[in-house]
C-alpha cells in the first residue's frame, strides 16, 4: 500500500512522457514532402499539356493519349493538395482555385481535341485533292484556282487573322465559280469546297481555344498554395520543437524517479531471494513435466513433488485425482509417513468453505481454525499447516495438489501464481497421460471394430450359403422321415440328422444377426416395460428349476435406444446365466440410476461423468476365472460344447452402439454379475408410445408364396388401415396388375431372389410411379443400383413388424404422391 502513491506518480509521468513524445514527433514531414512533389507534378503536367497541344495543332501528334495522361496527372496532383489541406485544416481557397483552374484547362483541352481532330482531317483531305494530277488537269484555268485555294488555306493555318480569313473566302468564291458542275471531278470539287469552308470557320476557333488554354496557367494560384503550405509547415516544426524540449525536461524528472525506485527495490531484493529459489524449482519441474513423455509421468511427478517439498520446507506433497478408483501420486519424508485415509481425505477437505482462498485452499495455522470438519480432519492427519491447489482440466476439477507441514506456516507466503503454474503443469501432464490412454483405448476399439466388421462380413457370407445347404438337409430329412418305420435305426439316424440341422440353422440365425449391419432407430424406452416383456419370454424358455426375479424399477427410469436391441441385452445375459447353472439356481434382474461426477473405469469399458442406468443380471451359477473373463465378449468364444459364442459378443456390440459400457464380476463356484451401463434419457424428455401411421383404404398388392404367411401379412396390412390383395403366384399378380393398372397403390413382394427382383421390375414397368417394397429374411447380395432399377423404394426385414411396415408404407406413398404432383 505504501508504494501506491509512488507507482501512481510514475505512471502519470510515463503518460506525460508518452504524450510529449508523440507530440514531438514530426509526423507532418512525409505529408509535406508529398505535397511539394504534388506541386512539382502539377507544373510538369501543365508544361506537358501545353507542349502536346501545340504539337497536335501543328499536326505532329495524332495520338491524344499523352494529352489525357497530362490531364490525369494534373487531377491527381490537385487531389493530393486538396487532401493535404483538408487533413491539416488549412484554408481551402487556394486549393479550390487550383482545382477550378485544372477543371477549366481540362474543359479547354477536350474542346481542342474535338475541334483539332476535324481540322487535321480536313487539312489532310484538302492536301490530297490539291496535289492530285488528274483532278487539276481538266482545264488550264481550274488548276491555278485550285493552287490558289490551297495556298490560301495554308496561309490561314499560319495566320488566323480576319484578313487571312477574307482572303480564303475570296479564293473559295473564285474556285466555286470555276469548279465543274458535271464531269468526273464534280464530286471532288464540291467536297473540296465543303472542307475549305469548314477550315475557314474551324481554324480561327481552334487557335482561339489554343490561346485560351495556353493562357490559363495556374502558376500564380499554385504559388499562393505553396506559400500557404510552407507557412503551415513552419508552424508545425516550431510546435514539435517546443514539445521536444518539454520531453527532455520530463525525461530528466523520470530518471530521478526511477533512480529512487531502484534503490527501494534493491532493498527488497534480499527478501525475495528465497522466493526466487522456490520459483526456480517450480518452473524447472513444470518444464520437466511438460516435456515428459506420458509413460514416464507417474515417476517424474513423484520426483517433482519431492523437490518442491524441499524448496518449500514442508514434509509431504501429493496429487489426488478425483477418479474411480481414486489415484494418488505422493512424496513424503522418511520421518513423516501418511496416516491411514490420507491424503485421500484431502480432496474432500479442499471443498470446505473454511479452506477457500484466492486460487487455492490454504490453512496457515490449523490451531487457529474454528471447530468443524476441516479442523478435525487436519488434526487427525497430524498437520499444523496445510495448502491445496486445484488441478483443473477443461470444464471440471481434476483433483488437487496438496502440501502438509508439521509446524505453523503463518509467516510463509506461497507464491500463488507460481504454485498455480506448477499445478497447471501437473494438470496438463495428467491430462496428456489421460489422453494417451484414451488414444490407446480408442485404437484398440477401432482395431476390434475392424476385426468385428471383417468377421461379421465373412460370417454373414458363409452363413448365407451354408443356410441353403441346411435347408436342403432339413427338407430331405422331413421328406424321408414319414417313409421310415418309427423306432427303427434308420428313423433314429434321420432324426439325429434333422436335429443337428436344426441346431445348425439356429447357429446360422445367430451369425446372421451378429453380422447384419443396419441403422439403429432410437426412441425413449422405459426400463420397466423392457423388463416386463423380457420376463414373459424368459419364463417360457429357462428351465423350471431356475427362479427368475425382477427388482423394482423406478417408473421414470428410461434410456434412449432401440427397444428390440435393449431387450436383446437382457435376454442374452439371462440366457447365458441360465446356461451356467445345471437346471437349478436363481437369476435376478435389477436396474438402478447411477450418477458420477468423475470418469468411471469398468471391467470392459470406461465412461465419462454423467447419469447412467445400470442394468444388472446376477446368477448363482458356477462362475468363471480371470482367463475366461478376458475373453468373454470375443465372437465365437464359448465354454459350452453346444454354444455359439455370439450371445455376449452381441450384448457388447449393442451396449457400445448405445454409448455404454459393461462391468463383469464373477467368482468360481459362487456366481456372476453382469452390468450394462447405458446413458439415461434427459430429464426433460418423456416416454411416449409410438403412433403407427395408418392408411386410408389404399390398395396394397402382396406377393407371398407361403399361404400362411400371406394370410398373416394380409391381416397385418388390413389392421393398419389398408386394403390388402394377396397372391401366392407372381403370374397371377402380374395378370391382375395388367388388367387393372390403376387398382393398386403400392406393391409388397416377399421374395429376395432374382425371381422377386424380376417380378418387381415387371410391376415397375407396368406402373412406373407406384412404389415397390421388398421383404427379405436374409442379407441381400444385391447392389443399390439393381434395387433402384427394379423400382424398389425400401427393403424390409422378415418377419414383418407392424411399426416398420406402417412407417415404410406411409413413406413410400408420400414419396409417390410428391412425384405425381
Amino acid at each position: 500500500m505504501k508504494l501506491l502513491p509512488g507507482i501512481a506518480g510514475v505512471l502519470l509521468l510515463l503518460a506525460l512522457l508518452t504524450w510529449l513524445l508523440v507530440r514531438g514527433i514530426d509526423t507532418n514531414g512525409p505529408k509535406y514532402a508529398t505535397a511539394l512533389q504534388a506541386f512539382d507534378d502539377l507544373l510538369l503536367a501543365e508544361a506537358m499539356l501545353n507542349r502536346d497541344v501545340l504539337r497536335s495543332r501543328a499536326g505532329l501528334l495524332r495520338n491524344y493519349d499523352v494529352i489525357d495522361r497530362a490531364v490525369d496527372m494534373m487531377d491527381a496532383s490537385v487531389a493530393q493538395l486538396r487532401s493535404y489541406a483538408q487533413a491539416e485544416a488549412l484554408d481551402a481557397g487556394p486549393t479550390d482555385r487550383l482545382a477550378e483552374g485544372a477543371a477549366h484547362q481540362e474543359d479547354l483541352t477536350e474542346r481542342f481535341k474535338s475541334s483539332n481532330a476535324v481540322l487535321q482531317n480536313s487539312l489532310s483531305y484538302v492536301g490530297l485533292l490539291s496535289t492530285s494530277p488528274a483532278f487539276a488537269s481538266e482545264n488550264a484555268e481550274f488548276g491555278p484556282a485550285l493552287g490558289a485555294l490551297a495556298a490560301a488555306i495554308l496561309q490561314l493555318t499560319r495566320d488566323t487573322s480576319s484578313e487571312a480569313t477574307q482572303a480564303l473566302q475570296w479564293r473559295i468564291d473564285r474556285f466555286a465559280a470555276q469548279a465543274p458542275d458535271t464531269g468526273p471531278n464534280d464530286e471532288q470539287a464540291q467536297a473540296l469546297l465543303a472542307h475549305a469552308r469548314l477550315l475557314r470557320d474551324l481554324l480561327p476557333a481552334v487557335d482561339g481555344t489554343l490561346r485560351a488554354l495556353l493562357s490559363a496557367s495556374s502558376r500564380q494560384t499554385l504559388d499562393e498554395a505553396r506559400t500557404q503550405f510552407a507557412r503551415h509547415r513552419a508552424r508545425m516544426e516550431a510546435t514539435a520543437q517546443r514539445f521536444r524540449l518539454a520531453l527532455y525536461g520530463v525525461s530528466l524528472v523520470l530518471i530521478i524517479v526511477l533512480v529512487r525506485l531502484g534503490l527501494r527495490l534493491r532493498a527488497r531484493a534480499l527478501v525475495r531471494r528465497r522466493r526466487a529459489a522456490l520459483e526456480h524449482v517450480l518452473a524447472e519441474n513444470s518444464t520437466r513435466l511438460i516435456n515428459c513423455p506420458p509413460v514416464e509421468i507417474s515417476g517424474r511427478l513423484e520426483q517433482a513433488l519431492g523437490e518442491i517439498c524441499r524448496a518449500i520446507n514442508v514434509e509431504r506433497a501429493y496429487v489426488v485425482l478425483a477418479e474411480k478408483p481414486m489415484r494418488v501420486h505422493a512424496w513424503y519424508s522418511p520421518a513423516a509417513p501418511f496416516p491411514p485415509g490420507w491424503p485421500e481425505e484431502a480432496l474432500a477437505l479442499a471443498r470446505e468453505p473454511q479452506a477457500e482462498g484466492p486460487g487455492m485452499a490454504g490453512v496457515p495455522d490449523v490451531a487457529a481454525l474454528p471447530p468443524g470438519r476441516l479442523k478435525a480432519g487436519l488434526e487427525a492427519a497430524g498437520l499444523r499447516a496445510w495448502a491445496a491447489v486445484p488441478l483443473v482440466r477443461p470444464g471440471r476439477v481434476q483433483g488437487i495438489l496438496g502440501f502438509d507441514a508439521f509446524r505453523p506456516a503463518s509467516r510463509i507466503t506461497f507464491p500463488i501464481p507460481v504454485v498455480r503454474l506448477a499445478a497447471d503443469a501437473v494438470a496438463n501432464a495428467l491430462e496428456r497421460e489421460h489422453l494417451e490412454r484414451d488414444r490407446e483405448r480408442l485404437a484398440v476399439r477401432l482395431e476390434r471394430a475392424r476385426r468385428m466388421q471383417t468377421i461379421g462380413t465373412l460370417a454373414s457370407g458363409i452363413a448365407h450359403n451354408f443356410n441353403n445347404i441346411l435347408g436342403a438337409i432339413l427338407g430331405y430329412s422331413e421328406m424321408t422321415e414319414p417313409q421310415l418305420a418309427p423306432g427303427t435305426k434308420p428313423a433314429q439316424y434321420v432324426g439325429e440328422i434333422k436335429r443337428a440341422a436344426e441346431r445348425g440353422r439356429d447357429l446360422i440365425d445367430d451369425i446372421l444377426r451378429f453380422g447384419r449391419q443396419r441403422e439403429r432407430r432410437t426412441q425413449l424406452v422405459e426400463i420397466g416395460a423392457i423388463f416386463e416383456e423380457t420376463a414373459s419370454l424368459l419364463r417360457a424358455s429357462i428351465p423350471s428349476g431356475i427362479e427368475l426375479s425382477i427388482g423394482e424399477v423406478p417408473a421414470e427410469l428410461a434410456v434412449s435406444g432401440e427397444p428390440a436391441q435393449l431387450q436383446q441385452i437382457v435376454l442374452n445375459l439371462c440366457t447365458n446365466a441360465a446356461q451356467a447353472m445345471q437346471g437349478q439356481g436363481s437369476i435376478r434382474i435389477t436396474a438402478e440410476l447411477k450418477e458420477t461426477a468423475v470418469p468411471v473405469s469398468l471391467s470392459h469399458g470406461e465412461l465419462g461423468p454423467g447419469r447412467y442406468v445400470c442394468l444388472a443380471v446376477t446368477d448363482t451359477g458356477r462362475g468363471f476365472d480371470e482367463a475366461v473373463a478376458r475373453r468373454l465378449f470375443e465372437p465365437f468364444f464359448t465354454t459350452r460344447a453346444a454354444g455359439t459364442g455370439l450371445g455376449l459378443a452381441t450384448v457388447q456390440d449393442i451396449v457400445r452402439d448405445h454409448d455404454g459400457a459393461l462391468n463383469v464380476e464373477s467368482e468360481v463356484g459362487k456366481g456372476s454379475r453382469f452390468e450394462a451401463w447405458l446413458p439415461v434419457a434427459g430429464a426433460d424428455q418423456t416416454v411416449k408410445p409410438a403412433k403407427l401411421a395408418r392408411g386410408r383404404g389404399e390398395a396394397v398388392l402382396i406377393v407371398e408364396s407361403d399361404g400362411k404367411r400371406l394370410r398373416r401379412d394380409e391381416e397385418m396390412v388390413a389392421a393398419l388401415g389398408y386394403e390388402p390383395v394377396g397372391f401366392d403366384r407372381p403370374v397371377d399378380a402380374l395378370a391382375a396388375c395388367r388388367s387393372g393398372p390403376v387398382r393398386f397403390d403400392i406393391f409388397v413382394i416377399s421374395d429376395a431372389s432374382r425371381a422377386g427382383l424380376d417380378l418387381a421390375r415387371k410391376l415397375h414397368e407396368i406402373r412406373p410411379r407406384q412404389p415397390v417394397l421388398l421383404a427379405a429374411s436374409t442379407v441381400l447380395d444385391v447392389s443399390a443400383d439393381e434395387l433402384a432399377a427394379a423400382g424398389i423404394s425400401e427393403v424390409l426385414q422378415r418377419p414383418l413388424v407392424s411399426a416398420e411396415l406402417a412407417a415404410a408404407l406411409a413413406r413410400s406413398l408420400r414419396s409417390a404422391h410428391l412425384l405425381r404432383t
